[in-house]
């Protein structure tokens, strides 16, 4: 068995075209420091925002949940619990945030 990548199943060679993106990476640099400065504040920003929404919803959901079992309403209490959840979840998801773009970015 002939162990050529280049060999097709007719067992000619293809002609390979060079990759025009090897060795290229993205970066934002080449717009500019102030650009940069710029996207990476209103990125910062807008995650801000987000951790402010979601811990609002938070709080709300948990004394959403708490009125609930105060008043015995058993419907309320496990609707309130999944929204609980979900805001934690969803706070848990802005924290590790930063870190899974991290680690996806130093892959590539």
């Amino acid at each position: 068995m002939i162990d050529d990548p280049e060999l097709t199943i007719a067992g000619q060679k293809e002609p390979s075209a060079p990759n025009p993106f090897d060795g290229v990476q993205p970066d934002l640099s080449v717009w500019g420091g102030a650009f940069e400065s710029a996207w990476q504040t209103l990125l910062a920003g807008v995650w801000g925002l987000a951790f402010l929404v979601v811990a609002f919803g938070a709080v709300r959901a948990v004394v959403e949940l708490q009125r609930a079992k105060k008043g015995g309403y058993s419907a309320d209490v496990h609707e309130h619990t999944e929204s609980v959840k979900k805001s934690a979840f969803a706070l848990i998801a802005l924290a590790g945030l930063g870190v899974l773009f991290g680690a996806v970015i130093s892959i590539f």
